[in-house]
């Protein structure tokens, strides 16, 4: 009944996103959701194309920010200092909202436990390129109580502003840092749902997109996961990269030092071994064996630049540097 729903802030966050942004709107203002229980806001971190100018001809509040360090913290911080609802939901520009979603996600989050609640999100095009395609599946998350969510969720407001809201000082992962405070401090639960949510369109077309996207995910493995030992997940994520990234190096200088091809052919095993594995495990989840050995070979590849992320951040604390600035991959 709509006379039973609540009413929702959206806030949308971008920067240079146009067309994306306009189509973000669009789904949206199209949702199966009575539009006078919708407060729309778009947050621009310091666009150089029209994005604000769309956004406000869709009927949104549009609050412009230029942070001397940009990261996402910030502008969804400027849009929750700016709602005026109970629930809050957090969009990035370039996604596409699932029509049906909000009506099962204020269901869901009515829960008293609940603080927060995210749904599926799938990659618009995942056959357009193999970093889409693993994007694709690395947005996965099983059906239930969740150790963090994405930058797209429903939150109640009330535990926002009791946490702070976004931690600013971080470049990524603010998300995980957000829901490990909520999780362990307030004793709420992040609920992952199995309807859609949204469709995410990355547009990854060069390698050097991905291996800069997969440095600020290591920075954030390092960051975060050393502030709360307590995520374990994360934690362990660090030190695997690690492995990973030094077992072929060093089999290749004991190989030279005992003049022998058997360590190297023993480390290419190990790891061939390990992606096999693991392309068994995610078998079901990717549909096919070929595509899942060709995800989890991402898992593997991936661990190089997430690597050099890590040592990135603790070289800079080390050295007691300014912080890393925002690592864009676009």
């Amino acid at each position: 009944m709509t006379d039973e729903l609540p009413s929702i802030s959206v806030v949308v966050i971008g920067r240079n996103e146009g067309e994306r942004l306009a189509r973000c709107w669009h789904s949206v203002r199209d949702a199966d959701y009575p539009p006078e229980r919708m407060e729309l806001i778009y947050v621009d971190s310091d666009s150089t194309d029209d994005s604000c100018s769309i956004a406000a001809q869709l009927g949104a509040k549009v609050i412009r920010i230029r942070p001397g360090r940009p990261c996402a913290a910030a502008a969804r911080n400027a849009g929750l200092r700016s709602v005026s609802y109970d629930l809050v939901h957090f969009l990035d520009g370039d996604t596409i909202l699932d029509p049906a979603w909000l009506r099962k996600a204020v269901q869901a989050i009515a829960d008293p436990t609940a603080a927060c609640v995210f749904g599926r999100c799938e990659e618009l095009a995942p056959e357009s390129s193999i970093y889409n395609f693993w994007a694709h599946h690395d947005w996965y998350v099983p059906p239930g109580p969740a150790e963090t969510c994405g930058g797209n969720a429903l939150f109640k407001r009330e535990v926002l502003d009791w946490a702070g809201g976004f931690d600013e000082s971080l470049i990524a992962g603010e998300e995980a840092d957000l829901c490990y405070r909520i999780r362990t401090r307030r004793g709420l639960t992040i609920f992952s749902l199995r309807e859609p949510m949204i469709r995410h369109d990355i547009n990854m077309k060069r390698f050097s997109q991905y291996w800069k996207r997969s440095m600020r995910t290591g920075h954030a493995y390092a960051e975060v996961g050393g502030r709360h030992p307590g995520l374990r997940h994360w934690r362990a994520a660090r030190w695997r990269n690690l492995l990973y990234t030094c077992i072929l190096p060093g089999a290749g200088v004991l190989s030279v030092v005992l003049s022998s091809w058997w360590p190297l052919v023993f480390a290419c095993a190990w790891i061939a071994t390990a992606i096999t594995r693991n392309a068994i495990r995610l078998r079901k989840q990717v549909g096919s064996m070929g595509g899942a050995l060709l995800f989890s070979s991402h898992h593997y590849l991936c661990k190089v630049p997430a690597t050099l992320g890590q040592c990135s951040y603790w070289l800079r604390s080390w050295l007691h540097r300014s912080p890393q600035p925002l690592i864009e991959y676009r």
